[in-house]
């Protein structure tokens, strides 16, 4: 079942699966942060860092530790960028050289699942939600987690270029249905994201999961 891969340019590399398949051992530091995790969190944090991994040695880069950062985010290689993401069941990773352009990756997966109604007002802007009801490709509730999935996916992708811990209604996300894309627009001052240029994300919407997945530097057009 694919998850992210088609959606972002090739010279991304890209892993993923269910995080059953992804059993390995952790770097010390790895094993230090995750050393009190319940066993599922474990489980999840793991599977994402071999996911990262076999996505690197994609690209010729041989394993090396991915621990997290201060702000919780994987310390990528220097030459690197990369985004990680899972749900309960299934575990996917991006990852790209500096060298072929790219800034930023971003990516994530959500379960195909109504956003619950009463966190739309806390994750959606208002113009956003002016139009949940007036689309009828989708269930209202779908669409809303769509948002929810891109925005979530955008900021990953900004955080790579800001460094900003923006909130969700720091970002406006027009979804087009046609073609499964969405542009993010950063509604406040930070530092570009990129100058002059709302950035595009593609989705995949099934009935098992919805995909987010945007790249600064480089897009891979009508994935």
């Amino acid at each position: 079942m694919k998850l992210i891969s088609g959606l972002l340019d090739e010279r991304i590399a890209i892993m993923e699966g269910k995080i059953g398949d992804f059993p390995a051992d952790l770097f010390p530091d790895e094993e230090a942060f995750i050393s009190t995790a319940v066993e599922r969190r474990r489980r999840e944090f793991t599977a994402g860092r071999a996911c990262a991994r076999h996505a690197m040695l994609q690209l010729g880069i041989a394993a090396v530790s991915l621990p997290p950062q201060e702000d919780r985010v994987p310390k990528w290689p220097g030459e690197l960028v990369g985004s990680i993401t899972h749900d309960e069941t299934h575990v996917a990773a991006a990852v790209a050289r500096r060298s072929d352009g790219f800034r930023s990756v971003g990516i994530d997966v959500e379960p195909y699942k109504p956003l619950p109604w009463d966190l739309w007002e806390s994750i959606l802007r208002p113009h956003e939600l002016s139009k949940i009801e007036k689309q009828n490709s989708l269930d209202p509730g779908i669409r809303a987690r769509a948002i929810f999935c891109a925005k979530e996916c955008a900021f990953k992708c900004q955080y790579g270029v800001t460094r900003a811990m923006i909130e969700f209604h720091d970002l406006e996300i027009e979804l087009d249905e046609s073609n499964l894309s969405f542009k993010a627009r950063l509604m406040i001052d930070a530092e570009s994201f990129p100058p002059n240029e709302i950035p595009v994300g593609r989705l995949r919407i099934n009935k098992n999961f919805i995909s987010a997945a945007m790249s600064i530097g480089s897009i891979k057009p009508g994935a």
